[in-house]
């Protein structure tokens, strides 16, 4: 008995010292990429799209912060948006009904998507894999035109904060319930002597 408390102690121990790792690697500052800040008028049944970094790994955070006056859908979509030079400037390489195509077509790709009417909304998004990702305004049908003010940032870090905090936050308690039996035993031994 004695063993299995002195190797569940070290065990608890080690995940200690993971846990208290894993938070001061969770404290090292981000790291900015890119920032897109700007404005737009969007009519009914317009949509814009304001920030496509391609692709996202665990490791990068997407922030966005939005001031809408009107209505307005946000979606953070899992899609690669190319642009094409037409006409003299460059435009999306798909269009409204495209959009709404697929949107019906492919819900899976909608990483997430809010309604915003006459207020402010922010939003952070970390991937859980390496993913497409593109940030699309939509000014639905029934409402008038919406004037929203945007800022998007794309920030790197060595690990994903919230996540690595949540790990941590867990295998701390479990590392101390492992621990205390072993350290117990040895503060009594060391009592009696």
């Amino acid at each position: 008995m004695k063993r299995w408390t002195t190797v569940l102690g070290r065990v608890g121990t080690v995940l200690i010292a993971i846990s208290l790792a894993l938070l001061l690697v969770s404290l090292i500052p981000q790291l900015p990429l890119s920032t897109t800040r700007g404005s737009t008028h969007l009519s009914p049944e317009q949509f814009s799209i304001v920030f496509t970094p391609g692709s996202l790994t665990p490791q990068q955070e997407l922030q966005l912060a939005v001031t809408v006056e009107g209505t307005l859908t946000v979606y953070l979509l899992e899609i690669s948006v190319e642009f094409q030079f037409v006409n003299g400037t460059f435009d999306y390489d798909f269009n409204l009904t495209d959009l709404q195509k697929l949107l019906a077509e492919h819900p899976d790709q909608i990483i997430w998507e809010h309604e915003v009417e006459n207020s402010y909304y922010k939003r952070n998004y970390t991937p859980t894999r390496v993913t497409n990702a593109t940030v699309v305004f939509y000014n639905p049908p029934s409402s008038e035109t919406a004037y929203v003010e945007y800022d998007v940032a794309l920030k790197s870090s060595l690990a994903p904060g919230d996540k690595v905090r949540n790990i941590a936050y867990w295998t701390t308690p479990i590392g101390i319930i492992l621990a205390i039996p072993w350290l117990a035993n040895i503060w009594k031994q060391r009592k009696q002597k």
